[in-house]
């Protein structure tokens, strides 16, 4: 089965240079299927220096200049996340192929508006769940697809990362009310699942949350739910993104386990393969130029659990890791029209509904019961 073949060379917009925008920058530059590159930015200098880092053809601040060009076929939006619409919108009038951070919008009207726009114009675009690409994944995929452990009666899911994460989120957004552990970040978790599930839909959800670190930011510390589903599967799952600023752990971990009627699978996505402990500060990962914060606790973060960074670690002069496997598959698929794991931008504004929905479980206290068709929980949000 493959997508369709859309092009012969790849002409590359860019719409966002912060870390994760010039980390799929990089990669393109070194792919050699990608013909052009053009970067924007709000910020002029920002964009500049991604720019003249990785020798891009074109740079501006303007998103509109930059998708009317007409070398570009294909656009990768790397911005906030509240800031993901417009971009987004200008992309499907152009009628490109596109890659989008998750998630498609944080407000659940907008995410149906452009879910919709993108299947009625037939645009191939996907989002960026990088762990579909981390490959201890990508072999439990293939071992439930091929009946292993039987049918799935149960999972279980639990996601950690530092709080870092959360402070840096909430102070680039004005409106916190969907900025929450599970919409932002337990969504990598909650497509993991449903990925790896296959194909049944949410029936019921029932969840419970606390806020005695991000309440006074309007947003929540950890959230739990347990989900049921149409085939009577259980799905237990439960995200923080409170650990402590020098948690290890670049990113955050998972640990997911299956039980099916023919076996077990368990996954530890933990990150403690490679552990390093130094007398050195050991800067969070996920920003690659961090520097010590000398007033904070965070320079006495001197332990790191190695290759727990979605984008990679450099080695060699390059990054290497899970977002450089989803970058060039996603170049591949626009090359050749191969059916690449990537969540679809339907699959990604299905997780939003979902995430919101335990969200609202948790604040209502109650069981959520949900409709066949998800958007109808917008009565909700």
């Amino acid at each position: 089965m493959s997508v369709k073949k859309l092009v012969s060379k790849i002409g590359l917009a860019i719409i966002g240079s912060g870390d994760i925008g010039r980390a799929r920058a990089e990669f393109a530059r070194i792919y050699p299927g990608v013909e052009w590159i053009g970067v924007c930015d709000i910020n002029r200098e920002r964009a500049q220096l991604l720019a003249d880092e990785i020798q891009a053809d074109f740079v501006t601040s303007d998103a509109a200049e930059l998708l009317s060009r007409s070398e570009v076929n294909a656009v990768i939006i790397a911005t906030n996340e509240t800031a993901h619409y417009a971009p987004v919108l200008l992309a499907i009038e152009r009628n490109l192929s596109i890659f989008i951070e998750k998630p498609l919008a944080v407000d659940f009207a907008q995410s149906i508006e452009l879910s919709n726009q993108i299947a009625a114009a037939g645009i191939d675009a996907v989002m960026g769940y990088t762990q579909r690409f981390r490959q201890r994944f990508l072999v439990v995929k293939e071992k439930l697809d091929t009946n292993q452990i039987g049918h799935v009666t149960s999972v279980t899911a639990k996601g950690m990362l530092n709080r870092t994460i959360a402070n840096m989120v909430l102070s680039r957004a004005n409106d916190h009310r969907n900025i929450t552990p599970i919409v932002t970040s337990g969504t990598h978790m909650l497509d993991m699942c449903f990925w790896l599930m296959g194909d049944i839909k949410p029936k019921s959800i029932f969840a419970r949350s606390t806020d005695k670190i991000f309440g006074s930011s309007g947003s929540k510390d950890t959230t739990m739910a347990v989900i049921e589903f149409n085939n009577d599967t259980l799905l237990s799952v439960a995200h923080s993104w409170a650990a402590p600023e020098n948690w290890p752990g670049g990113v955050y971990g998972m640990q997911i386990g299956l039980i099916g009627t023919d076996g077990v699978i368990e996954i530890d996505d933990m990150h403690k393969e490679v552990i390093l402990a130094s007398n050195h500060y050991q800067p969070p990962g996920y920003k690659r130029d961090a520097q010590i914060d000398l007033k904070s606790n965070r320079q006495n973060r001197n332990v790191d659990f190695l290759t727990s960074i979605p984008f990679g670690q450099r080695s060699q002069s390059e990054m290497w890791g899970p977002i450089r496997e989803e970058t060039f598959s996603w170049f591949h698929r626009l090359l050749t029209g191969a059916k690449t794991p990537h969540t679809t931008a339907k699959e990604g504004h299905e997780n939003l509904a979902i995430c919101m929905a335990i969200d609202y479980a948790a604040k209502t206290g109650g069981i959520l019961e949900i409709p066949q068709d998800l958007n109808n929980l917008q009565q909700y949000f």
